[in-house]
């Protein structure tokens, strides 16, 4: 399917399909990582596809298991087998591929709190024109990159990216491109570090239950399975 103006196109990069969130290796094994990818990646897709504001989903891998994952969930698959840059060159890949489309929004596949409405309110926030739109983590990175037109900014996703995103949107053109930090609570989660598994372990009996449905079914599987918590 070619891109079409005036839609907004969810891209949702997966880098490491098999054996990826390798930060976790001491605590869960290869299995088990690729099935908590895949439980966020449900939740992240999920919230994506039930939002209002997103017209196409898209993700874009140079693994066959997220092309999988793709077929799997009814979205599209942007396929990046030469790809060997990391992950700003994915996105900029995308921002290519998608250069005719109005607007896209990068979503990382370890964000399994965003919720439909949550997004909603993340693309909301742009103003009409150019627009570059920031859903900062917790420590400073990036969560949620909403662009238009797709290749305003280069991605600078990475430690501080919130603040350097800002600053390319201010330097970007002859007099800058208005830009707006959308600080949403389910937004600022990540999951990358053991810690970061147990915090979601302990907050998730916390929060409604329509928040990250398949992270939950995927810890108390383990948690039936080992007999104990993460």
């Amino acid at each position: 399917m070619s891109p079409e103006r005036n839609q907004l196109v969810a891209v949702v990069p997966v880098r490491g399909l098999p054996a990826g969130k390798r930060r976790l290796a001491a605590l869960l094994d290869v299995d088990e990582r690729n099935g908590l990818v895949r439980a966020m990646l449900d939740d992240v897709v999920g919230a994506l596809v039930a939002a209002e504001t997103v017209d196409r989903i898209m993700i874009a891998s140079r693994d066959a298991a997220a092309r999988d994952e793709a077929g799997r969930l009814g979205v599209e698959f942007l396929d990046q087998t030469d790809l060997k840059l990391g992950y700003n060159r994915a996105v900029e890949f995308a921002q290519e591929a998608l250069v005719d489309s109005d607007a896209i929004l990068i979503v990382p596949a370890d964000v399994p709190l965003i919720t439909p409405d949550a997004v909603d309110m993340m693309v909301s926030t742009a103003p009409d024109g150019p627009a570059v739109v920031v859903a900062p983590a917790h420590d400073g990175g990036t969560n949620g990159l909403f662009l238009r037109p797709p290749d305003v900014v280069k991605p600078q996703f990475g430690p501080s990216s919130a603040r350097a995103h800002q600053q390319s949107a201010a330097a970007a053109g002859e007099a800058g491109v208005p830009f707006r930090e959308a600080s949403i609570d389910v937004w600022a989660f990540d999951l990358d570090t053991p810690a970061d598994l147990r915090w979601l372990q302990e907050t998730l009996p916390q929060l409604p239950e329509a928040i990250a449905p398949n992270s939950r079914r995927w810890l108390a599987a383990r948690q039936a399975r080992t007999g104990a918590p993460i």
